[in-house]
């Protein structure tokens, strides 16, 4: 009986372990990669969630990302970090706006909203 729960245990601790790490990973090395390209933290966290990646051109940091077009060729495209920023706060906005939106539809007597 021991043999059998023992797997499952072990199994359980690497689970728990593995949830038990911070997300942002390791503090050190991300604080480098931000003073590297010479951004906040925040702003890198936040641009590679959404899908962008830093590089440099130029002594300059960029965040890129490729988006797809009306033809099988992708096409790379680039901001600073000023447009990154814009581009961040625009989407929150966005998101916020929606979300006010959805609070705000009434509901019926019935428990149910508006049909959609």
């Amino acid at each position: 009986m021991i043999k059998v729960q023992l797997p499952v245990v072990v199994a359980l601790a690497l689970v728990l372990g593995g949830c038990a790490q911070p997300p942002l990973g390791n503090s050190k090395a991300l604080a480098a990669e931000a003073a590297h390209y010479r951004v906040s933290r925040q702003l890198l966290l936040s641009a590679e969630s959404a899908g962008y990646s830093p590089k440099t051109r130029r002594g300059e940091t960029l965040f890129c990302a490729q988006q797809e077009s009306f033809s099988y060729i992708p096409r790379t495209h680039c901001l600073d970090p000023a447009q990154m920023k814009g581009r961040l706060q625009e989407e929150a906005t966005f998101r916020r706006s929606v979300r006010n939106r959805v609070m705000s539809v009434p509901r019926t007597p019935g428990g149910s909203g508006p049909p959609f």
